[in-house]
């Protein structure tokens, strides 16, 4: 009885374990292992997030999703700039502003020209607003010490800008002229200082109409154009 016992329950275990083998030869059942399957090129899938902005053909193999820190190219253009000396520079050949450069010598000679002519004009009315009984010329004086104080009070802050200083006293030629004209009585004084008016008015139009059209900075070319009116009105004044 006890051998028989013995096959029967030896039985049951064999035919358990031919059940289970065959169970697990089936397709479809459940894997026992926890790996993850591996792709047939041998790759681990891709368990990240993809980057939202494709990285460009020919640019470094960048992390997807990683910006690169490669600095873009400036695009040259005509924006103000600086030099290294601090200047703003505007472009490839652009100049400084004509009123803030130093004066050519022709420049400079039409600067000191017109004070001095200027300066004669002012000494030599003040001297026949001293002298004159003639109403005609006191007229005439008081007009030169207004219109040659504007002109020269003008003239000296463009002087200043391109480096030129303005004489302090009248030309030679004019200096002996103010010490005739001093000497002289009432009525030989109004003649002669008529007579030099004339001549000087018409040397100052002369040089007033050429510094108009010739001078090299514009600013002081525009002054000395726009001005000439004034030498002519005075120089008809004495006709």
């Amino acid at each position: 009885m006890k051998k028989f016992t013995t096959r029967l329950a030896l039985a049951g275990f064999t035919l358990w374990g031919a059940t289970a083998i065959t169970l697990a030869q089936q397709p479809g059942a459940p894997s026992t292992t926890a790996n993850p399957p591996i792709s047939k090129s041998g790759a681990p899938p891709d368990v990240g997030t993809p980057s939202s902005s494709p990285i460009p053909a020919g640019s470094p193999n960048l992390p997807q999703g990683t910006p690169s820190m490669t600095p873009q190219p400036q695009v040259p253009g005509n924006s103000s700039s600086l030099n290294p000396g601090g200047d703003v520079m505007r472009g490839v050949n652009q100049t400084r502003d004509p009123a803030s450069a130093k004066a050519t010598a022709r420049d400079r000679n039409y600067i000191i020209a017109a004070a001095q002519g200027g300066m004669a004009e002012v000494q030599m009315a003040q001297l026949a607003l001293k002298k004159t009984n003639n109403p005609r010329v006191r007229e005439f004086a008081q007009m030169m010490v207004k219109d040659h104080s504007d002109l020269n009070s003008r003239l000296m802050p463009m002087a200043t800008q391109m480096g030129v200083s303005l004489p302090t006293h009248m030309s030679a030629a004019d200096q002996g002229a103010l010490a005739r004209l001093s000497r002289q009585s009432s009525a030989s004084f109004d003649r002669n200082y008529m007579a030099t008016q004339r001549s000087a008015h018409a040397k100052a139009l002369a040089l007033f109409q050429d510094a108009g059209a010739q001078a090299d900075d514009q600013n002081l070319r525009n002054f000395f154009a726009q001005n000439a009116s004034t030498i002519s009105t005075h120089l008809d004044m004495l006709k």
